[in-house]
């Protein structure tokens, strides 16, 4: 385990796929005991499915099951028997908080609804994740990050206004990540609740609802000027130049986030060998720039398009504003950045180490140290002996199919 902040949680998650998965991560980052339960006989669908469109090649890490269930100790376990659910409401017994993204027909079905384990543990905190919520007519229906965190929020519409089509989701479980994390945080709030009244509680964040959030500019101004989204503009008619991304000649990018002021703007035009735009009427004041942004975008371009990537960021490297390159996901994880606090980290596997990007958070300005996740209920036998079984009750149960 990563820190020593929620040393001593203890953490029963009923889930599969991403959401819920990552929210048990970061609080396995933070300390939190994690037991991640799942069926006997069948593997959680991100523990080897691979990712379309990547390489055809063994690399000997299922990075996806890695990202989302390192850290924690997994548990073999059927819920639908008496057996099985007899172990978990054990484990609920001595836990502090339940996450689950079990749809509310199942929970009830399984036992595992908020007044089965209330029944078990009045301290709980309950923690679900959902598409869309747990209240309305589609309280009952499954959502992904791609259908509800992506299209159905606003964000998909938004990134598609400058697009020849509709632009999907960008990375799988983009969603699924950041609702996770926003999980995490409302499970820490609530047990900071718990340590000063006793009480538990019942958090929920649904992709839908960290969607909203994320696009809280776009859907709070479409209802306040009654337009659909913030107009995007495709580069050519940026309405302002200084906010905008520059080709280099060997087709790079650099992302300008904004010259404000006319003394930063008259500094920018001498770093990049152009004084004279600085002075130029159409440019030199920024009414004048907005006035002519179409002329200035072009003869930015005009500039930027004379040198490599290289030479700019050389040339770039004192600008008094921000501004940065547009990178692959394989050059931010080499970022210098990146590299100095430690955001992406090597974990130690059997067939030797690997990357995993840490949750966000650090504590104490110490970088994170990950664990492997573990194999399908590998921890199982060990997790059952803690809550007091015998090898004789456990091989019992392991006959009748109540654990792995």
């Amino acid at each position: 385990m990563s820190y020593d902040v929620l040393q001593g949680v203890r953490v029963v998650e009923v889930a599969m796929y991403a959401f819920a998965p990552s929210a048990g991560a970061v609080l396995a980052d933070w300390g939190a005991d994690v037991i991640k339960i799942v069926p006997p006989g069948t593997a959680d669908p991100m523990n080897g499915t691979p990712v379309a469109a990547l390489p055809a090649k063994d690399v000997g890490v299922k990075f996806m099951w890695e990202i989302l269930n390192r850290g924690k100790r997994c548990m073999g376990l059927d819920v639908s028997t008496d057996g099985g659910r007899e172990v978990l409401y054990d484990l609920v017994r001595e836990a502090d908080v339940f996450i689950t993204n079990l749809l509310p027909n199942a929970r009830t079905r399984f036992g595992l609804d908020l007044d089965d384990l209330s029944a078990v543990n009045d301290r709980l905190i309950y923690a679900r994740a959902t598409g869309h919520g747990d209240r309305g007519p589609e309280r009952e229906r499954g959502g992904y990050d791609m259908t509800d965190f992506w299209s159905r929020s606003g964000i998909g519409h938004a990134a598609s206004q400058v697009a020849d089509e509709f632009v999907p989701l960008i990375s799988p479980a983009l969603g699924d990540l950041t609702s996770g994390t926003f999980l995490a945080g409302a499970i820490a709030a609530a047990l900071f609740r718990r340590e000063r009244t006793g009480r538990g509680a019942v958090v929920d964040v649904s992709l839908l609802s960290s969607g909203l959030w994320v696009l809280s500019p776009g859907v709070v101004a479409a209802q306040l000027y009654g337009v659909e989204n913030i107009p995007r503009f495709r580069h050519a008619q940026s309405p302002n130049p200084t906010v905008s991304a520059y080709r280099t000649r060997d087709g790079r990018y650099i992302n300008l986030s904004g010259i404000l002021t006319e003394g930063s703007f008259e500094t920018f035009c001498e770093v990049i060998g152009r004084p004279e735009l600085g002075a130029d009427p159409r440019f030199n004041s920024g009414e004048a720039r907005l006035a002519n942004a179409a002329e200035c975008v072009a003869a930015l371009d005009a500039v930027f398009a004379e040198r490599d990537l290289a030479e700019w960021t050389k040339m770039l490297a004192g600008l008094p504003v921000p501004w940065s390159v547009v990178q692959s996901a394989r050059e931010a994880g080499e970022d210098v950045q990146v590299t100095a606090n430690q955001y992406v980290t090597q974990v130690r596997g059997p067939a030797g180490p690997y990357p995993l990007v840490a949750s966000p958070a650090q504590f104490d300005d110490t970088p994170p140290s990950l664990t492997r996740a573990p194999e399908h209920g590998e921890q199982g036998d060990e997790i059952l002996l803690e809550l007091g079984r015998d090898w004789d009750t456990i091989l019992r149960l392991k006959a009748a199919g109540d654990v792995l």
